[in-house]
């Protein structure tokens, strides 16, 4: 397919649902072979519905709750002959539990999957890039950043705490056409999010704190992640992008 990403591999966690599946069907218009991650067979279903009669994309199976889950990921690649020009890590734990309950589980999980995943995706395949001189990273990041909930405690900071490990590649990173770049969600009705949604006056609570006066879709993240990674946004390095319909004031 022809597009301004022809040619170029995006690798894109969490891409079988919500957010990830919206941004994947952005790149994938734009020309781009996805590589599908998720934890479940889901995966496969999506890379068949978006790879078309080309088959351009394939399915990624991986539970990043498992220390050695991006060493296998990396392997099945390699096998495949796929290197990712574009890593979208959109995959990530939230449980919520406010201090007096957090769990040994949910520090580990949400370590895991916010934190050590980044680290080792980031270490596999950012080297393929610094040698093809091309690359393009972004990290889904949270509204929670910066207006946290109590019962989110854990998962605001390890959501700062990769933004951190975004940022700070994005300075120290010397090359002319690789860029590191966050995008931060705000209400978004994803399926994580429609249950706690759909509890009594939590939609009217979150309304309120919105000036547009809606609750996102995960299509409003896709056209700044399509941006991104395309020729006209090659200049942008190390922002922090919110689409929250100004929640975050």
């Amino acid at each position: 397919m022809a597009g301004p990403l022809s040619g170029r591999v995006a690798l894109v966690t969490g891409a079988a649902r919500g957010i990830g599946l919206a941004i994947a069907t952005a790149l994938a218009g734009a020309g781009a072979f996805l590589v599908i991650h998720d934890r479940d067979e889901e995966a496969e279903a999506v890379a068949r519905r978006l790879g078309g009669e080309d088959g351009r994309a394939t399915p990624l199976i991986a539970d990043l709750a498992r220390p050695g889950a991006v060493d296998g990921m990396a392997a099945a690649l390699a096998r495949l002959a796929l290197a990712p020009d574009i890593l979208v890590l959109c995959a990530s734990a939230e449980i919520r539990q406010t201090l007096d309950t957090l769990s040994d589980e949910a520090l580990a999980v949400q370590s895991e999957v916010n934190l050590h995943a980044t680290a080792r995706l980031l270490k596999a395949f950012l080297p393929g890039m610094q040698a093809r001189g091309f690359g393009r990273v972004i990290a889904i990041g949270s509204v929670q950043e910066a207006r946290a909930n109590a019962d989110c405690l854990y998962y605001a900071a390890t959501k700062a705490a990769q933004t951190s490990m975004i940022l700070t590649l994005a300075r120290t990173t010397q090359a002319q056409d690789i860029t590191f770049n966050l995008i931060q969600p705000g209400a978004v009705r994803t399926d994580r999010n429609r249950a706690i949604l759909a509890q009594p006056g939590r939609e009217e609570l979150a309304l309120a704190r919105i000036p547009l006066g809606r609750i996102g879709s995960p299509e409003d993240c896709a056209g700044i992640a399509l941006l991104l990674c395309s020729p006209e946004g090659a200049y942008i390095n190390g922002a922090e992008i919110p689409v929250d319909g100004g929640m975050r004031l």
